[in-house]
């Protein structure tokens, strides 16, 4: 009997935890969704996949990328593990611009638990992100991502309003605040 209610208890902080994670990036997604980004900048909302090529998990992923100097940026990444499980992490870029491509590279330790130090490269332009990751613990894969254009423009090509209905609720909220 108390094994079951401590494995209870261990469950569900740990989905309290993963829900409240969750929660800081989704505010920080919606007010960065208010944002019109430049359409040709690296700075902005992106969405897309990860996929590890060593085992083959792979998920959901969502960044907001911050221009900090000018050859380094902030991304701060929302991935999802197991279609559900979230998983946050933020990496430093440093970035080169030749006025079309820009490719970036950098690493961070993310810890134990997630791998330790990855270190990762890869080029972002015509609204398309492309990376390649590997890790300590031999995990090495790619991050595929598509910039997410204000709700207000053009439909984006993502997918990150499903609706028009849903693109004009998204920019009224974002109005009101």
């Amino acid at each position: 009997m108390f094994r079951l209610n401590h494995l209870a208890r261990i469950c569900l902080l740990v989905a309290s935890t993963c829900a409240l994670t969750g929660c800081a990036f989704e505010r920080e997604w919606q007010s960065a969704q208010g944002y019109a980004w430049p359409e040709n900048e690296l700075a902005g909302c992106w969405e897309g996949t990860w996929h590890s090529n060593w085992n083959g998990h792979n998920g959901g992923l969502r960044a907001i990328i911050t221009k900090q100097g000018d050859n380094y940026y902030h991304a701060q990444f929302h991935a999802t593990y197991l279609k559900f499980v979230p998983f946050e992490f933020e990496l430093p870029m440093l970035v080169t611009d030749d006025g079309q491509i820009y490719t970036f590279e950098g690493d961070a330790d993310l810890g134990l638990l997630a791998g330790g130090r990855y270190v990762y490269n890869g080029t972002a332009h015509d609204g398309q992100f492309n990376a390649e990751y590997s890790a300590e613990n031999y995990d090495h894969g790619l991050f595929t991502m598509c910039k997410v254009k204000t709700c207000g423009a053009a439909e984006d090509s993502c997918g990150a309003c499903s609706s028009r209905a849903e693109c004009n609720h998204d920019a009224d909220s974002a109005e009101a605040e």
